[in-house]
């Protein structure tokens, strides 16, 4: 198995509506992800039954218990994008706080970081264009990038009090949250719905 890169979807559990998972994935594919299919043990089903299913868990607050069968979970998915030759999504429930949960969106690593260290800019070019598309639902607080070795995500309360959010390369905060940021460390841009895509200046994209 590969070690994969990470986007993290920040939402609270606060705004979850009925609607919230089936909304996600119009925006998903709005921004050029094409639903693929389940994996592994939702390989069979169809995006309306993956998307029911998830839902439900978050509704109930579901967390997957240490001796609970693993098809209890949330279902998985897989999309086509950007050439990738793996995208495949699962939600993180009570992550990065308990009051919050993920999507999760990984792709092999190689595949956006090169042996040296750096970052692809073709990848990293293809994962911001779906990212900046993603912020717009309302619903979303911050969108970070991470590492399979990383530390995950940072919750959306801490960058509030200005430590630093998981860019690697990337993330996209508010600019409220981007003002607490020690600005001089980053190149940032402005897009729409009020958000920052904010690279800190130490990495290396080529």
């Amino acid at each position: 198995m590969p070690a994969y890169f990470s986007i993290y979807v920040e939402f609270s559990r606060y705004e979850l509506d009925y609607d919230t998972v089936k909304k996600l994935f119009s925006y998903l594919d709005f921004a050029g992800l094409k639903f693929k299919g389940g994996f592994h043990e939702s390989k069979d089903n169809s995006v309306d039954e993956i998307n029911d299913w998830n839902q439900k868990k978050l509704e109930d607050n579901y967390v997957l218990g240490y001796t609970e069968e693993a098809s209890n979970d949330y279902k998985q998915f897989c999309f086509e994008y950007g050439g990738f030759s793996e995208v495949r999504g699962f939600f993180m429930n009570g992550n990065p706080t308990e009051k919050e949960f993920e999507l999760n969106i990984i792709i092999p690593e190689d595949e956006v970081i090169n042996e040296d260290g750096s970052y692809k800019a073709d990848a990293v070019q293809k994962l911001k264009d779906f990212a900046r598309i993603l912020w717009v639902m309302p619903e979303v607080r911050t969108i970070q990038t991470g590492l399979e070795l990383g530390e995950g995500s940072v919750p959306e309360s801490e960058i509030m009090a200005g430590t630093a959010p998981s860019a690697y390369p990337f993330a996209i905060v508010s600019q409220r949250m981007f003002s607490q940021l020690k600005q001089d460390d980053y190149d940032a841009e402005g897009i729409n719905a009020g958000g920052f895509i904010v690279i800190p200046k130490k990495r290396n994209i080529v």
